[in-house]
């Protein structure tokens, strides 16, 4: 028996939220940030749960459950991520990292639908909270597979940042995110360092991920480092990028979108399509050199780009990423295209 202040439901159960592609099957878990408690049962929206370790810890394994993250539509309704409160659901947890484990195990926002920093938002606590008190560089990281991830934000800034920092990494395979946005090195001290990321793939050969619509780094903290948005590790296989947007503001040429990094990275492709990479050149931002390095000349794979516009980017590759690069447009130039053109 459902009411209508707990939601209208179909298919046995499934409730009526946009977003949903497919009648997922298993059981629906909702988290308000605002509203919910972790001692309540989850079951629906006006019994929510608070965080989303205690929504992760009660979803059944390969069941095809469903999280649901409610906004409030301001950034004071972010689900927060620290050893505090994962110590409520777990007291032996040591940081705040969220541990996404569970197979075909799904996480979708309720909120707008724009693709840039959502409401339904997964970000630290605010004040003085730094990457030394989380315990950890890794904000997330899912090693399930078969996961849908939709219309939710992650923001990865402290106070303090560290070294290393890398908002969400995936070692899972076969999972599907639309309309992500997931911004990385958030913070001075992340932005600054080397080995930070955005989003960080593979994992003895994980991968076959597809991202469609997100958007993959953030322009609000300048990036002064030979950093990147992505690496891709591990061997990883056959990753699409579809219709997703890179932003970037920098003071160095060496900042990076892509990083593949050791030899056999890339097993098979990893497909850029319909995808905007926007460097903030208009606004005080540093031309980068290249949009993606390979620290092998023998990646074990290539980079497919087609119809993708870069802006504020003097080429598509490094040396090894342009021997490993094949492109679907006209001769890449300024006036031929991949290369945007000012047309004055």
């Amino acid at each position: 028996m459902t009411t209508f202040a707990d939601g209208v439901f179909q298919y046995g159960g499934m409730p009526v939220t946009p977003g949903v592609p497919v009648p997922f099957t298993g059981n629906a878990w909702w988290v308000d940030p605002v509203n919910g408690s972790d001692g309540n049962r989850g079951n629906s929206p006006s019994r929510a749960f608070k965080s989303l370790y205690k929504a992760h810890a009660v979803a059944e394994d390969g069941n095809n459950d469903v999280v649901y993250l409610i906004s409030n539509g301001q950034s004071s309704g972010s689900v927060r991520l620290s050893v505090a409160n994962a110590q409520v659901v777990d007291p032996t947890a040591t940081t705040g990292t969220l541990t996404w484990s569970k197979n075909a195990l799904h996480l979708i926002g309720v909120g707008s639908t724009n693709n840039v920093a959502q409401r339904a938002r997964i970000a630290p606590p605010t004040g003085t909270y730094t990457q030394a008190t989380f315990g950890s560089g890794n904000f997330v990281v899912v090693t399930g597979s078969g996961c849908y991830f939709s219309n939710f934000s992650v923001f990865n800034g402290f106070s303090t940042g560290g070294v290393n920092q890398i908002a969400w990494t995936d070692n899972g395979s076969r999972n599907c995110y639309v309309n992500v946005n997931i911004f990385g090195m958030a913070d001075a001290a992340s932005a600054a360092d080397a080995g930070s990321r955005t989003l960080k793939i593979g994992s003895a050969g994980s991968g076959e991920n597809t991202f469609i619509n997100c958007t993959l780094g953030g322009d609000t903290v300048t990036r002064s480092a030979a950093n990147a948005t992505i690496e891709l590790a591990g061997g990883t296989p056959r990753n699409s990028f579809i219709g997703c947007i890179f932003p970037f503001q920098t003071s160095s040429a060496t900042v990076l979108g892509v990083l593949g990094t050791g030899s056999a990275c890339i097993d098979r492709w990893t497909l850029f399509k319909d995808c905007t990479v926007l460097n903030n050149i208009k606004s005080t931002s540093t031309q980068m050199t290249a949009f993606a390095s390979l620290t092998s000349a023998s990646p074990g794979g290539m980079l497919m780009f087609k119809n993708t516009a870069t802006v504020g980017v003097t080429k598509f590759g490094d040396t090894n990423a342009l021997a490993n690069s094949y492109i679907d447009m006209p001769a890449v130039s300024a006036a031929a295209g991949g290369l945007a053109l000012n047309p004055s």
